[in-house]
């Protein structure tokens, strides 16, 4: 019978950090395969006493929780080697190796820490005895009344641990909490009886390492320009690649540590980053739509903020809210909500597609080549006029255009349907609208895109108007003649403007370093005053060798721009 199959229940839990919230994963591992009738109780315990992150006497960081330092420290800890054979060979409970934090304070410490380590003699006793096998812990008391020996979450004969939580498969670790240590113990359980009564049927535990204290903004940013304070007509907007959860994977960002890839941590300083901006307008991509709905909506509403949210056309990528998409923030002191239009370039494609009259071979090449889920926003936002005045209109565009590298064509027709439609939106009959244009084009400032948004045109003999390939045959070709690749609105970049070139880079990762992030603006009626230069490599590196980092949350940075309303 299952019940009688040996079995243990595997813990895993990552890196706690004060006020994010931490999920451990229980999974029963049982001789007889997978059991039916299983529920997982939780219990969380923490150390009594706070846990140095050097064991040396005197190192200045032993004490030292910050993430950041956290981030660089990793790659340099070390443990004694004796100290770890002596532990995995004891049959007893022994208490965790100490760490060092570098060589050198492993060093400094080795005259006065080898005193500490066994005889040679008596280590090679203990090996020859056969103490090397791994003894399992005896079951402690549980609310659910579990056997064990009536200590408050902790084994007889360690009195180390306190319980901090039960039955609470989350747990948030407060200030209290910073610099010990977590165990998560969870308890496999199965329901027998008329009662129901909870039958134990294996338990599993896991140690965390100390918990961080909570994460910090980035330090504050310089601007380059003329000041704008106490100016009128001023109109600061940001523009941020908050990178999904959905693509915030261990595989895709290698250098970073997986607890600060974790939204709940990366959350805090996407908002603190938001808010420290103090932007009139900020433009979001990478938006996930329940990440969007559960809390940044909720955190920038506290802050001033009413926001619109455009999701990508795709269906969501397992559980409900999983996709990501385009968030439009505004200040509600300032702005209000007059209009609104989502742009879909799928829906266009397939529009184009149909109005071509394309066979039905040449019609699945062409939207195989165009339909990418991309989509944008269009906004038109109403300042509050002061007594006698008219209100101001200002129209807002935000996107995100197709990533892959090997689609300059695909990205090319994306920027060029979206300046047509923006032009229709912001030319009215009676009114044209100032506009500003911001978002990740995916496109560095050598490409088609942004040839075409600075220049109103595309040269002939540019290389993204090459024949492509895909699969290798000959791709469709989704791009009209290029005479034919033009728009009417006068776009300057506000990088360029204020620094003469764009930055050189808004993305950095270990495999890539460029610029793909933009704020356009309407020359007619905007002129910028101010930018916010992107940190300097050795400060976006100093909690890892790329972007993420714990100190840095997204791969993009954010950009942030001050603009003054002509006359």
């Amino acid at each position: 019978m299952a019940s009688f199959a040996k079995a243990h229940v595997k813990v895993r839990c990552g890196r706690p950090v004060e006020g994010c919230t931490i999920r451990p994963s229980g999974n029963l591992r049982s001789a007889a395969g997978h059991e039916d009738g299983i529920e997982m109780r939780w219990r969380w315990l923490r150390s009594r006493d706070v846990v140095a992150n050097c064991a040396a006497p005197g190192c200045a960081i032993a004490h030292d929780y910050d993430p950041v330092q956290a981030g660089s420290r990793r790659s340099r800890a070390m443990q004694c080697a004796v100290c770890v054979k002596e532990c995995k060979d004891s049959c007893k409970p022994c208490p965790e190796p100490p760490t060092f934090c570098s060589p050198a304070c492993f060093v400094a410490a080795w005259p006065a820490h080898k005193l500490t380590h066994k005889p040679p003699r008596e280590r090679s006793a203990s090996v020859a005895s056969g103490d090397s096998g791994r003894v399992e812990a005896a079951a402690p008391t549980t609310s659910a009344g579990f056997p064990g020996d009536g200590t408050d979450g902790a084994d007889a004969s360690d009195e180390k641990w306190e319980l901090v939580e039960d039955n609470l498969g989350e747990f948030v670790p407060s200030r209290d909490d910073v610099g010990r240590r977590l165990r998560v113990e969870c308890f496999a359980v199965r329901r027998v009886g008329p009662r129901g009564e909870e039958q134990l049927r294996a338990r599993g535990i896991a140690t965390t390492e100390p918990v961080l204290s909570a994460p910090l903004a980035p330090p504050p940013r310089s601007w380059l320009g003329e000041s704008t304070e106490g100016a009128h007509d001023v109109l600061r907007v940001a523009s941020y690649n908050v990178l999904a959860e959905i693509y915030a994977t261990a595989h895709a960002y290698p250098s970073c540590e997986r607890w600060a890839l974790d939204w709940t941590y990366r959350m805090k300083i996407v908002i603190s980053e938001i808010v420290d901006a103090d932007a009139d307008v900020v433009c979001l991509q990478e938006a996930q739509r329940d990440h969007f709905e559960q809390m940044l909506e909720p955190a920038l509403k506290h802050a001033g903020y009413e926001a619109l949210f455009t999701q990508k056309s795709r269906e969501a990528m397992g559980a409900a809210g999983k996709v990501d998409g385009c968030a439009t923030f505004w200040k509600t002191t300032k702005y209000r909500l007059a209009e609104q239009r989502a742009l879909s370039y799928n829906d266009l494609a397939y529009a184009e597609a149909q109005a071509a009259n394309l066979s039905e071979r040449d019609e699945h090449a062409y939207l195989t080549r165009l339909v990418k889920d991309n989509v944008a926003q269009l906004l038109v936002l109403e300042d509050y006029p002061a007594p006698g005045h008219r209100s101001r209109r200002l129209a807002v565009a935000n996107t995100h255009l197709y990533s892959h590298k090997d689609f300059p064509d695909t990205k090319l027709w994306q920027s060029l349907v979206l300046a047509r439609a923006l032009d229709s939106f912001c030319n009215r009959q009676r009114e044209q609208l100032p506009f500003v244009l911001a978002g990740d084009f995916n496109s560095g400032p050598d490409s088609s895109v942004y040839e075409l948004l600075a220049t109103q045109g595309v040269s002939r003999s540019h290389p993204d108007l090459a024949p492509r390939t895909q699969n290798g045959y000959a791709a469709a070709n989704v791009l009209p003649d290029a005479r034919q690749i033009t728009h009417r609105l006068p776009l300057a970049s506000a990088y360029a403007a204020i620094m003469g070139v764009e930055p050189d880079f808004t993305n950095y990762t270990l495999g890539f370093r460029g610029t793909l992030d933009y704020i356009w603006f309407d020359q007619s009626a905007l002129r910028c005053a101010a930018v916010a230069p992107v940190p300097p490599v050795d400060q976006l590196t100093r909690a890892g060798p790329a972007l993420p980092n714990p100190q840095y949350p997204s791969d993009h940075v954010v950009l942030v721009a001050d603009f003054i309303f002509l006359p």
